[in-house]
């Protein structure tokens, strides 16, 4: 049973409230089959090779990285209610979850392993994600009913986007207003957990207005796993002419959670055991807001200049308690907290030498602001701690692309970034003045706030890449790379660090073929070589840098094919080689084998059926980090997600059931500390879309 953390959400508790009401009226209605106009739930198809992660629309095929893209189509027929589901279907994507849901739950990219966070960069709409601490990316602040497509580029995206680019680069797209419209989704499934997404548009000829509205909560496959969330984003934009087009948006985030804690390894495969909470009074809550204003400027043939400023506050309150406490009394109250301003600008132009073409890209980026911690309260003598750290993240780059004759493209870029830190470290303690005279008893006493630690680190990195790729016909495209990127300790690793911390470095080298026919279908295959110095990790007592270099060699092999026009086929297989170069020992959670089998059949007009049928292999522990280490291994698993969909009245009704064979598994684990996945789970939707402005979606 969950124990709700005991705190208030406040007016989010009334926003929540009319969302779930909203949301139960709607799957009654549509269940039933009750009549009411609406349009086509599904939006107008977008080509799969518009990508964005690199700042500009280019043609994926062209691309001198191993890329994937999910367009709005794929995201409402995949067999899943969740974002990071359905990202970890993708070849070398694995998901990483300590609750089973998106709460502290993310993405690796290319085996990074227990450092996944800080080395998979997050955007949304070009903007990161990525907290300036060790939690990384919040992907349970997004809802699938945001998202319009997702871009996937692995390998080392440091010239476009700096610090942390070093598995990959994810770049979720919010959807933009196409119409005046409004979509109203509802489900309710397994662990009693209910989700409704409310979204509307409008547009005018110089006016684009969208507002994004969802509420999740789910009692949690474990005891104390619950999560109670609200969201409100909004984005307006204005065109004032054809050469300036201006715009704002803001994103609000609200939850509750437990944490469950793990679970011991001799009892993770009875189906009991697995469900109970070994610290069943921890929790927190979360409240994470962003905003931002930008403007692009077309100045005709001297390019064009784009401008963007983003501010981001996060709070996260949490109380954390020893496994299998029986009461509160164990429970220490503990907060995380940031705020930053960003700035991001850019401009672009295009150049004609004879038979050459070249496009440019001159970029500059700021990120200024500071990082929190408090430990055990705010006033217990010589417990109470709180660390903090400011910041100045400054770079600058530039980026070309060539056209050569014989359908050659050559591309080519260099970033140099710099950071500041200021970090200190104060203590409350209690503090007593004594007597001269033995045998010295205090005079007086006071708990005051005391600094036990100052220190500040400048730091100077470089990213540089080249590409080329060849246009063999038509149908087929080679493509190779080398890049070398970088990763900058945050605030939260500086706060215990050994003395000689210093930024990773990365080296990576990539080459593939991709396939494209007429008729839509594509393959693509890719090798790559990845090879970091001085990667930086947490030993259970500081975080240091490893004394071995690290490899991760590998290949990947996606594909779509269409037999027939209601059947679409899809899969990928990814293997990878994850390895310390001295000691030879596989690198820790990285999985050596990863496939995916997906089918998508479009029975009739109104009544289609998508399964996905997913293997990840073996991984070493968490904490497995020399030979010497004997810690159980993450066994391999089998998940298969299943989900039918059909139009009626106007409306279309959704069934799901994820782990169709109720495999027992595990995506993280550290020493005998294993953190189950959920068990088969149902789920049962439904969707209206209302259209006023007379046009077709």
């Amino acid at each position: 049973m969950a124990i709700r953390y005991p705190f208030s959400a406040g007016a989010g508790s009334d926003f929540s409230c009319v969302l779930h009401r909203v949301g139960i009226v709607a799957l009654v209605f549509g269940t039933a089959g009750f009549a009411v106009r609406a349009d086509s739930i599904r939006d107008t198809e977008q080509a799969l090779d518009e990508v964005t992660v690199y700042g500009s629309a280019v043609n994926a095929p062209k691309e001198t990285r191993s890329l994937t893209v999910i367009d709005r189509q794929a995201i409402l027929s995949a067999p899943t209610n969740s974002l990071i589901d359905l990202l970890s279907r993708e070849a070398n994507v694995t998901l990483r979850s300590f609750t089973g849901h998106d709460k502290f739950g993310g993405i690796d990219v290319r085996g990074m392993g227990d450092t996944f966070s800080s080395n998979v960069l997050i955007l949304v709409d070009g903007m990161r994600l990525n907290a300036p601490d060790l939690s990384g990316a919040d992907l349970s602040t997004l809802s699938l009913g945001q998202v319009e497509r997702i871009e996937i580029v692995r390998g080392n995206g440091g010239v476009q986007y700096g610090d942390g680019a070093v598995g990959g680069v994810v770049n979720i797209v919010t959807r933009k207003a196409k119409q005046t419209r409004a979509e109203i989704y509802s489900s309710y499934g397994s662990f009693d957990t209910w989700d409704t997404r409310l979204n509307a548009a409008a547009q005018s000829q110089a006016v684009q207005a969208s507002l994004n509205a969802a509420h999740y909560e789910t009692g949690g496959y474990r005891d104390n796993t619950f999560l109670d969330k609200n969201q409100l984003s909004s984005r307006l934009s204005f065109r004032p002419s054809d050469a300036v087009s201006l715009g704002a948006d803001f994103r609000i985030h609200d939850d509750e959670y437990g944490l469950a804690g793990p679970v011991d390894a001799s009892a993770i495969d009875d189906a009991k055991l697995r469900r109970q909470a070994s610290t069943p009074f921890g929790g927190g809550e979360t409240h994470d807001y962003a905003g931002g204003v930008g403007g692009t400027v077309d100045w005709g043939k001297l390019g064009e200049t784009r401008v963007n400023l983003a501010y981001r506050y996060r709070d996260n309150p949490y109380e954390t308690a020893n496994y299998w406490s029986p009461d509160r009394s164990s429970v220490l109250p503990w907060n995380n907290s940031f705020k930053h301003g960003e700035v991001d600008a850019r401009h672009q132009f295009h150049l004609d030498f004879g038979k050459i073409a070249q496009d440019w890209t001159l970029g500059y980026y700021r990120r200024e602001g500071t990082a929190q911690r408090r430990e055990i309260g705010r006033y217990v003598p010589d417990q109470s701690a709180l660390k903090q750290a400011e910041f100045n993240n400054q770079s600058g780059f530039l980026q070309t692309t060539w056209y050569l004759p014989g359908r050659w493209i050559a591309s080519g870029g260099y970033r140099r970034d710099t950071l500041s830190l200021q970090r200190h470290a104060d203590q409350y303690q209690h503090r007593c003045t004594h007597s001269p005279v033995f045998p010295f008893p205090p005079i007086s006493c006071a708990d005051q706030w005391t600094t036990v630690g100052r220190a500040n680190q400048d730091w100077r990195s470089d990213a540089a890449d080249a590409g080329l790729s060849w246009e063999i016909n038509d149908d087929w495209t080679w493509y190779g790379s080398y890049s070398l990127g970088y990763r900058n300790p945050n605030p939260e690793e500086l706060v215990l660090a050994a003395d000689d911390l210093r930024p990773q470095r990365s080296k990576n080298w990539e080459s593939g073929l991709r396939w494209h026919s007429a008729q839509g279908n594509q393959a693509s295959l890719g090798w790559f070589r990845m090879a970091n110095q001085a990667e930086i990790y947490y030993d259970n007592s500081v975080n240091r840098n490893y004394t071995s270099g690290t490899l991760r060699r590998g290949v990947e092999l996606q594909g779509r094919y269409r037999p027939a026009d209601a059947l679409t086929l899809s899969g990928n297989f990814s293997y990878i080689d994850a390895r310390f170069e001295d000691s030879q020992l596989h690198m820790p959670l990285v999985p050596g084998l990863k496939g995916q089998l997906g089918l998508l059949w479009h029975a009739s007009e109104r009544l289609s059926l998508s399964v996905s049928a997913e293997y990840v292999g073996i991984r070493n522990n968490g904490a497995t980090l020399t030979a010497s280490d004997q810690y159980p291994r993450l066994r391999a698993y089998q998940k298969v997600d299943i989900k039918g969909f059909y139009q009626v009245a106007g409306a279309e009704i959704s069934a799901g059931i994820n782990n169709l064979f109720n495999a027992f598994y595990e995506t993280s684990a550290y020493g005998g500390a294993f953190y189950p996945m959920p068990e088969r789970q149902f789920y049962l939707g439904v969707t209206y879309a209302f259209s006023t402005s007379g046009d077709k979606p």
